[in-house]
């Protein structure tokens, strides 16, 4: 994985030449259920006004849900706009699946994301 303080405009100008528009710098793909985890995008790209991906990865500013970042990541391809992505997924809340008073004691610091069907998100192919 590189880090994101060396994904900048200059890398993302050379991942083009190479033919690449999107480069997934920390990325997991979703599974099919909708129902277990919760997936958030933060995406840089080349018409920002920041110096690197650092300036957008994992702040909470810059999150984009699901169907707001395949929105922008399908604009960014349209017009051949090079960008780096990255996702981080979290257990829902309200399943049966997760052992949640395990998991919190065992990682006191995880972050649950609410249930799927309290979310308010936009749906994108059955996720939110």
């Amino acid at each position: 994985m590189k880090q994101p303080h060396t994904v900048t405009k200059s890398f993302l100008e050379e991942s083009l030449k190479h033919g690449w528009i999107g480069t997934g710098i920390s990325t997991t793909n979703v599974p099919p259920c909708p129902r277990l985890r919760k997936y958030y995008y933060w995406i840089y790209h080349y018409e920002m006004p920041y110096q690197s991906a650092e300036d957008i990865f994992w702040k909470e500013e810059h999150k984009l849900s699901l169907k707001k970042a395949m929105e922008l990541k399908e604009y960014l391809h349209k017009n051949k706009i090079p960008y780096a992505v990255a996702n981080r997924s979290y257990f829902r809340l309200g399943t049966k699946i997760w052992d949640y008073k395990t998991l919190k004691r065992k990682y006191p610091n995880i972050k649950f994301a609410i249930s799927f069907d309290e979310d308010t998100d936009e749906e994108y192919q059955g996720h939110k």
